[in-house]
């Protein structure tokens, strides 16, 4: 998927240069005097009433005020997905107060005699904190209705409405005489374009430039299959499915939502029989595999929206996290043929793995896991209860790989990976690729609790294998134990068995990547 540039990028460099031009023309050159004498003639008096109300706007206007706003509004977008466009609310703040308070001790320019004696009058005048904060606020706000696609109405509403909240507080300032006219404008300047280079440096892409890839006639149609327990706000999601697809010329998508009697199966074969050309897959590891498993070497093309709590396939395909950017991947990226694992517990109905499956421990860790807290803290949940699971006793295991001869081992935990990475890019099957026909098997056997520190050590540095742990490689492999033992499939605790039987298909399923 090729690069483009968006407005963002162009307005960082066009206000940085504005505003630079405008401190030296204000400061250097002195071509604003005449209107900044205007703020030596009194503005209004503190005891009148219009004083009274204006040093209240003043007051609940003042940066603390409206950065608290935008830390709100950060919160807002982590929780709908939208990383790129949280990231760039996270940004705006330290610089556009650092940015203000910086150039102030540079210039170090006196505010106005006639200035109230507010405590929203006091230091250095040039640049207008107030006016910086106000432009980064509605700068962002309007980026996110953009980003949200909300209606054009609504966002030409919206912007005439921060246009004039805009001038109300520049008119406040100025009738306080808190700062000369120059500083206001400056101010605004340095707002729009600390609020551009936010947006540009978190990859936030509000107008884009050049026509997007997979643009077609209106015949082609994705069908969206979703788990409505992940996708945090289902309007603002369906709004950017339908109008990434509208952009493109697709036909409106297919709708189709998973339960809690199905995780995808059902509507997959909904979407199978109605054609589409594309499938988008919003929710976490086990909605992907399961949709997956219906649309393996049918040559229709994946899309992986990640709403889940690991994500650990997108993760280690590279697609983007943030909800556009996924979509924007989903439509206009490449399709890659990755392997999909076939797993058959004792005589239980087979099963797929896209990401990593495994017996002992790890299935454990998935059981006990408090699901509102990973809802609270993501996948730190795990950790917090692999605490409390390094004691699990191993069990006894007979490995058979690619029919060769059986081999004992004691491993409390027996990991067969797809992928190489989890959570972290912490790679605990570095050799494991997605499309190479190849099982990795991990085995882990600590002879005591203390060793699983060691092993962790040696992973997160990669300076090589504890004593503990095997690895190997094959393209099909059995593992036989004497007790029944707890195993998971991507992340899904299935139940225990006793027999575990695990082969690869090559290149089965198209992924859509960046």
């Amino acid at each position: 998927m090729r690069t483009r540039w968006g407005l963002a990028h162009l307005a960082t460099v066009v206000l940085a240069a504005a505003f630079v031009l405008w401190t030296w023309l204000t400061l250097s050159v002195g071509a604003f005097e005449r209107v900044d004498a205007l703020s030596r003639v009194p503005g209004v008096t503190g005891a009148s009433a219009r004083g009274q109300i204006l040093a209240a706007i003043a007051i609940l206007t003042t940066p603390t005020v409206l950065y608290t706003v935008l830390a709100g509004l950060t919160l807002w977008a982590a929780r709908r997905r939208l990383h790129n466009l949280a990231w760039a609310m996270v940004l705006s703040i330290p610089l556009g107060w650092g940015s203000s308070q910086l150039v102030k001790m540079i210039v170090q320019r006196p505010r106005p005699d006639t200035a109230l004696p507010l405590i929203t009058a006091e230091g250095y005048a040039y640049p207008s904190s107030h006016m910086t904060a106000a432009t980064i606020v509605a700068v962002l706000v309007i980026a996110a209705m953009v980003v949200t696609r909300r209606r054009r109405t609504m966002v030409v509403a919206a912007t005439a409405a921060l246009v004039v909240a805009w001038w109300l507080i520049f008119a406040d300032r100025w009738w306080l005489r808190a700062h000369w006219f120059s500083d206001l404008i400056g101010g605004g300047l340095l707002g729009g374009f600390v609020a551009a280079l936010a947006l540009a440096m978190a990859g936030v892409r509000v107008i884009k430039f050049g026509s997007p890839r997979w643009v077609t006639d209106g015949t082609r149609r994705a069908a969206v299959v979703y788990n409505p327990t992940k996708v945090p706000d289902l309007p603002v999601f369906r709004r950017q499915v339908e109008g990434e697809s509208a952009e493109r010329g697709w036909e409106p998508p297919l709708w189709l939502e998973t339960d809690a009697d199905d995780a995808g199966a059902r509507v997959a074969r909904v979407a199978r029989k109605r054609k589409v050309d594309l499938v988008l897959v919003a929710g976490g590891d086990g909605t992907v595999r399961t949709v997956s498993a219906e649309f393996a070497e049918t040559g229709i093309p994946l899309g992986i929206v990640p709403v889940g709590t690991g994500n650990l396939l997108a993760r280690n395909l590279g697609v983007p996290l943030d909800l556009a950017d996924a979509l924007d991947a989903a439509f206009g990226g490449r399709p890659r043929g990755i392997d999909i694992v076939r797993l058959r517990a004792d005589d239980a109905h087979d099963d797929v793995s896209l990401v990593m499956a495994g017996m002992g421990i790890d299935a454990r860790i998935m059981s006990d896991t408090n699901a509102d807290l990973k809802k609270v803290v993501g996948p730190a949940a795990y950790a917090v209860t692999a605490l409390t699971s390094l004691n699990s006793p191993p069990f006894r295991a007979v490995i058979t790989l690619d029919g060769g001869s059986p081999v004992e081992r004691t491993p409390a935990l027996a990991l067969i990976a797809n992928v190489g990475s989890v959570q972290g890019q912490i790679a605990l099957a570095p050799d494991a690729l997605p499309d190479d026909g190849l099982l990795d098997l991990v085995l882990a056997s600590p002879e005591r609790p203390g060793d699983w520190g060691a092993m962790a050590t040696r992973v997160l540095t990669r300076t090589g294998d504890h004593p503990g742990i095997e690895r190997a490689q094959a393209r099909r492999l059995v593992i036989e134990t004497d007790e029944p033992v707890a195993y998971q499939v991507d992340g899904d605790t299935i139940g225990e068995c006793r027999r575990l039987e695990v082969s690869v298909r090559q290149n089965a399923v198209l992924v859509m990547v960046p």
